[in-house]
């Protein structure tokens, strides 16, 4: 079980940092489209605009904010969109400024999951005579 959590665990990397490969490509044809100078100090401000976004959608979602006309399910969506614009722009500033997003998600996030399971097998442990 723990080699095909691991393989899952891989190929999720793989497809994570595919992804953001990917994003940035895109968000560097669009600087070349509309002609602006795509620097890091634009991603972060254009993750912060996403963001902002966000929030908006999820005021609507969340039914703080007029619904502007839209159905339940347009206001769904556009907070999904939102959504993946802000993880978007973040795989997009991972990847421009080298950071690899994978290995810091583990060590940030994953870590936890690896130490609650090695707490639970410790516990399980009988103990030294």
């Amino acid at each position: 079980m723990i080699q095909e959590s691991s393989l899952r665990a891989t190929i999720g990397r793989m497809e994570m940092r595919a992804t953001a490969q990917q994003i940035d490509a895109i968000s560097r044809r669009y600087a070349e489209i509309y002609g602006f100078e795509r620097s890091t100090d634009w991603l972060v401000l254009k993750l912060q605009e996403e963001v902002g976004e966000l929030v908006q959608a999820y005021l609507a979602k969340t039914g703080r904010q007029r619904d502007k006309g839209h159905s339940p399910e347009e206001i769904d969506r556009r907070y999904a969109l939102e959504l993946a614009d802000a993880v978007g722009m973040l795989l997009a500033l991972a990847e421009a400024t080298g950071v690899d997003i994978e290995r810091a998600i583990d060590d940030k996030w994953l870590v936890w999951d690896r130490r609650v399971s090695q707490r639970a097998g410790e516990a399980d442990a009988p103990e030294a005579e």
